[in-house]
């Protein structure tokens, strides 16, 4: 079992953990949460602190953490679809506002919950650069620009040299800041909220997958396990790129796995070199972004580049790729070239639930029995936190303004069916994309106006 969770990720080798009781016998609860990630602990939690009567129990296959949660980069951002550009474009201005500040209040809630529960998990209020590397990046970092200033949101603009004093690399042009972001560990965080939901009496089931959740005749949900059954009256699906087995979720949902290498502590010497004094994270405007940040520790994780789409589930095979670790290591030496004498340390590559607009979906399935939360494209951490209060209130209201934000007010993007057509799209996608950041200049190709056209 440990080699089996414990090698996934950085985060998840860190400190010692045992995972907790798995399902024995059947049981009963109110609300049965499928999976023990951020989405269903959040879940757990706000529907804990909302009535505390209610008895909620979560199912986690392996430990809490396991999947996308425990492997990610380990920021906490406002970023709702690819940015605040393109969710304006995609909802209006007053939805995208809204459903920014709603983000913005959700970074400040993980903060203040992290801090009155004592959850140690190196949680910093770093903000985040967004930085150009290139003339059609610049063309993004104002469109984001402009739709802040259109919308009243605390973006700040940078010149070159402002960038610059954040951190000095000869690929950084103009960007921007916020200061609402949070680094942090994600594994720790997970840990530390699976025993804040515990101290508030839900019951969480480790090492205990789950084989089917079916609605039985609208009156009652079942959560069968090789161990037992759950039955309860409500059900939440919280798997994100897991629930591929749900054919009606695998209609609009696909798998990316993200990669991430870590380099080796850096003297300060080195840190010196280049000026990045504060611990804020950073992220570039590719389509497919680089993004980068401080460890606790002194290494620099950097990730993204080349994020393969796959037409499948996750697959525990995806979570090494040496070539994938090579050209992210590539982009590294890129960016920072006075860091030739740092060493990357390790890699690691995570399952993260893709849908085509990049927005989390909130809805039910199978009539108001079974309510799914998933699909963040990547930036689930902050997102979690609000759509779990999301699934709050659609389990217990008939409506609040959080249920009117895009999460659950926006229809998903449907892919193609059938497996030849989804595989079909998902590999012409990517390798348009790629192409598209690989060689800008020759983006005027048909395809690569086709995706401009759709990604700006």
């Amino acid at each position: 079992m440990m080699g089996d969770w414990k090698t996934r990720s950085f985060w998840l080798e860190q400190g010692d953990y045992t995972p907790g009781e798995r399902l024995d016998g059947d049981e009963t609860a109110d609300v049965v949460i499928v999976g023990g990630g951020f989405t269903g602990l959040w879940s757990a939690i706000c529907l804990k602190e909302a009535d505390p009567s209610i008895e909620v129990t979560v199912l986690e296959q392996k430990v809490v953490g396991f999947g996308a949660s425990g492997r990610n980069g380990g920021f906490a951002m406002t970023i709702v679809g690819r940015n605040i550009h393109q969710l304006a474009k995609m909802v209006g201005d007053t939805r995208a506002g809204a459903t920014y500040r709603a983000m913005h209040t959700a970074i400040g809630e993980i903060e203040d919950f992290a801090t009155s529960e004592a959850i140690e998990a190196d949680i910093w209020r770093s903000g985040n650069l967004t930085v150009s590397n290139g003339p059609e990046q610049d063309v993004r970092i104002r469109q984001d620009l402009d739709a802040a200033e259109r919308m009243g949101l605390p973006f700040t603009p940078l010149d070159a040299d402002q960038v610059q004093a954040y951190a000095h690399s000869p690929t950084f042009r103009i960007g921007h800041f916020e200061d609402q972001a949070l680094i942090l560990d994600p594994a720790a965080l997970s840990r530390g909220l699976a025993d804040a939901a515990r101290r508030r009496g839900v019951r969480i089931l480790e090492l205990t997958p789950v084989d089917a959740v079916e609605d039985i005749g609208g009156l009652r949900v079942e959560a069968r396990t090789p161990f037992g059954t759950v039955h309860a009256d409500r059900a939440v699906i919280a798997t994100n790129a897991y629930a591929h087995s749900i054919p009606e979720l695998r209609r609009f949902i696909f798998t990316i796995y993200a990669y991430i290498t870590l380099t080796e502590p850096l003297t300060a010497e080195q840190w010196e070199r280049i000026g990045w004094e504060s611990r804020c994270g950073i992220e570039d405007k590719r389509i497919l972004v680089h993004f980068s940040r401080r460890t606790a520790d002194g290494r620099i994780l950097w990730g993204g580049r080349d994020a393969p789409f796959m037409s499948g589930g996750p697959n525990e095979r995806h979570d090494r790729n040496q070539r994938l670790f090579d050209r992210l290591e590539e982009t590294f030496r890129w960016t920072f070239p006075g860091l030739d004498d740092v060493a990357m340390d390790r890699g690691w590559a995570g399952p993260v639930c893709g849908t085509v607009d990049c927005i989390a979906s909130v809805n039910w399935l199978r009539g108001q029995r079974i309510l799914y939360a998933l699909g963040y494209a990547g930036h689930g951490v902050g997102p979690s936190r609000l759509v779990g209060k999301i699934v709050r209130d659609m389990l217990l209201t008939d409506g609040t303004e959080l249920t009117a934000l895009p999460f659950v007010a926006k229809k998903p993007v449907p892919l193609p069916p059938g497996r030849v057509l989804r595989r079909l799209l998902l590999d012409t996608s990517h390798k348009v994309l790629i192409g598209v950041d690989e060689n800008p200049e020759r983006a005027d190709r048909a395809l690569g106006r086709f995706a401009l056209r759709v990604l700006q």
